[in-house]
């Protein structure tokens, strides 16, 4: 150990997966679906707050459908933490479409990752902003907010 208490090696891992998430994640925002696919491991499980559980190719079809076409692409990262095999990323999106739409969320993804590639994330959104801009997702709608 050094004097900091981090393992020897251990920040050496953790920015390393850092560079990697940020990486991965300048891929979402274009829908790279080649470097996706280098980063992502093919048996890697994406959790989604009230949708569940993707696999990478899902990943891959829903970034392309959803925001493909988004004529502005921009992910502001808030800050990272990273420690050993994991990576916490809070963001904000903003994606604008031709037809005038905007989609704007606030995301935190867990990445877990094994040798430089992702195995394993948990993502929390606002999922009412996301069918606000694209309808229901997988396959239902979450109820609006009753009003007194």
């Amino acid at each position: 150990m050094t004097d900091d208490g981090i393992v020897n090696g251990g920040q050496e891992l953790a920015d390393r997966n850092r560079a990697t998430i940020l990486r991965l994640m300048r891929a979402m925002d274009v829908c790279d679906a080649d470097t996706i696919r280098e980063i992502i491991a093919p048996t890697a499980t994406w959790w989604v707050l009230g949708v569940g559980v993707l696999d990478r190719e899902n990943v891959i079809q829903q970034l392309q459908h959803l925001l493909g076409d988004a004529q502005v692409a921009e992910t502001h990262i808030i800050g990272t933490t990273a420690e050993d095999d994991r990576v916490a990323v809070e963001a904000h999106g903003n994606f604008v479409f031709a037809d005038g739409r905007a989609y704007r969320n606030h995301y935190h993804h867990l990445y877990t990752l094994t040798a430089d590639r992702v195995v394993a994330v948990r993502e929390y959104l606002d999922l009412r902003e996301t069918e606000r801009a694209f309808g229901p997702i997988g396959g239902r709608r979450i109820a609006a907010p009753r009003q007194n």
